[in-house]
């Protein structure tokens, strides 16, 4: 049983599978990357979610602001519209929309909460590792 303890602990400070990150593209001339580690529940219920830029190393925490679903068929999977607020340092810094389906993303736009300046990101597929996240 002394075993398990360091066990749990390095499973919930492991980086996450490739299946739980999405890569983005984005900028006016797609120069901006970013990983989107996706949504996980904590002990206290809140919903919690990350994103890193290339090049860092930080993971900034975004907690879910709003969630809207819709069901577009019956055959297939909800569509779901959320809002998900950016932290650093203690304070929002911005916000990310974002619209799914399924695995798919269909909209991903940051705005920053000082400038309002909008910025939208695109899924980009090919930069998928099994580690992360990786641009040339």
């Amino acid at each position: 049983m002394r075993w398990l303890t360091p066990l749990l602990l390095l499973l919930a400070i492991a980086p996450a599978h490739a299946d739980e990150i999405r890569c983005l593209t984005g900028g006016s001339r797609q120069q901006i990357h970013l990983e989107w580690k996706l949504a996980k529940g904590t002990a206290d219920g809140e919903r919690v979610s990350h994103v890193r830029y290339a090049g860092k190393t930080q993971w900034l925490r975004l907690t879910l602001a709003s969630q809207e679903s819709t069901v577009l068929a019956e055959d297939r999977p909800w569509q779901f519209d959320t809002v998900w607020d950016e932290h650093l340092d203690g304070k929002v810094i911005g916000h990310y929309a974002i619209s799914s389906q399924g695995a798919r993303i269909y909209g991903f736009s940051y705005t920053n909460a000082r400038t309002g300046q909008q910025t939208a990101f695109g899924e980009d597929v090919e930069a998928i590792t099994d580690t992360g996240c990786h641009w040339e």
